[in-house]
């Protein structure tokens, strides 16, 4: 494995970021950069040893600091929406940036995705720490964040995520990466499995209404291999509300360690996709409104339906919901969680 260190970029206020390249004995390569902690790209074989990237993605800084759709960035401090923007923690109100409506989505106007990050390459990856001032977005402790990438050499990318506050807080970590394992087009005949039947409700400001429901045999069971395009412009509300599939699913083995949260399937290229987790659940956003500003790597503006997201995570929201206490992250505790993607083919 060998890994490069190229200029990127320069942020508007002066500061040089970096790209990162790491290559395998297989051919396959990964790109990542240090402005918000970003997956670049992910270029891998298909079934006949045909190498494609199946990240969406921009070829330099310009378009990452243009987007609006989080594309391949770290999410947080908190990932996904809270409701109203705001949160009661250990009796005291956090009122939160409101970039959502009346909500808060991603972090707020100062979240981790777009921030640059220190940066440290070691045999296996890189890592990215930041540092997160008290009150930043709201948010309640001084916060100390590492981001770390890990590849082997059959393919497989470990995100490892840690944190450690001096305050009770509230800390959800994701990436957003969007998939296409074809390299190109939609994601409509990529075949999806999420190894759950219960998804959260949500209200038309996608929020969570506190009620889980069990998704067996309607259009949002992806309990076995499914084509994703099969349902999603069905005339179903919440289909409709999402333009597509933006659900949060619980997934079902709540065992400690790595479980399956997904598995995405193109059988053209035959690439396939194994997302695994230690987070107990899994958004899966199948980019109804992606819009871009700029070109991606492509060449072309990324537009709905290009990629797909499959998020692991603590639920949306979870800080206002009466089992709050369980996602909250104690003064000096440790945050740390690992999510697993591994690239094959058949």
């Amino acid at each position: 494995m060998k890994i490069e260190k190229e200029a990127f970029g320069t942020t508007p206020t002066g500061v040089e970021v970096f790209l990162f390249r790491i290559h395998c004995q297989s051919g396959a390569s990964f790109e990542l950069t240090n402005y918000g902690a970003t997956w670049v790209s992910a270029i891998v074989p298909d079934r006949v040893g045909s190498l494609e990237d199946v990240l969406l993605g921009y070829p330099n800084l310009e378009g990452y600091l243009a987007d609006t759709a989080y594309v391949g960035r770290t999410i947080g401090r908190y990932a996904n929406r809270i409701g109203n923007a705001g949160f009661y923690c250990q009796g005291q109100w956090y009122s939160l940036d409101k970039n959502d409506g009346m909500n808060t989505n991603h972090g707020g106007f100062s979240g981790l995705h777009q921030r640059v990050f220190q940066w440290d390459i070691s045999s296996e990856g890189v890592t990215f720490s930041l540092f997160s001032p008290d009150g930043e977005g709201g948010y309640p402790g001084n916060l100390h964040v590492e981001i770390s990438y890990q590849f082997s050499e059959d393919q497989e990318v470990s995100i490892h995520y840690k944190a450690v506050s001096d305050k009770d807080t509230f800390v959800n970590l994701t990436n957003h990466a969007y998939f296409n394992l074809e390299g190109k087009g939609k994601i409509l005949d990529h075949w999806l499995r999420i190894p759950s039947t219960k998804a959260l409700m949500t209200n038309d400001q996608f929020i969570p209404t506190g009620e889980i429901t069990d998704v067996r045999n309607t259009v949002f069971d992806f309990s076995k291999l499914k084509r994703i395009g099969s349902n999603i412009f069905d005339a179903d509300p919440w289909l409709l509300n999402n333009k597509g599939y933006n659900h949060c699913f619980v997934l079902n083995d709540q065992m400690e360690g790595l479980r399956t949260a997904a598995e995405l399937v193109e059988p053209k290229s035959g690439r396939v996709l194994t997302v695994k987790t230690t987070k107990p659940s899994v958004i899966i956003y199948s980019a109804g409104f992606l819009q871009s500003t700029l070109p991606g790597k492509s060449g072309e503006r990324y537009a709905p339906y290009d990629g797909i997201c499959i998020e692991t995570q603590f639920d949306p929201d979870a800080p206002n919901k009466p089992d709050a206490l369980q996602y909250l992250l104690k003064k000096g505790d440790i945050y740390e969680h690992r999510t697993t993607f591994e690239f094959k083919t058949q």
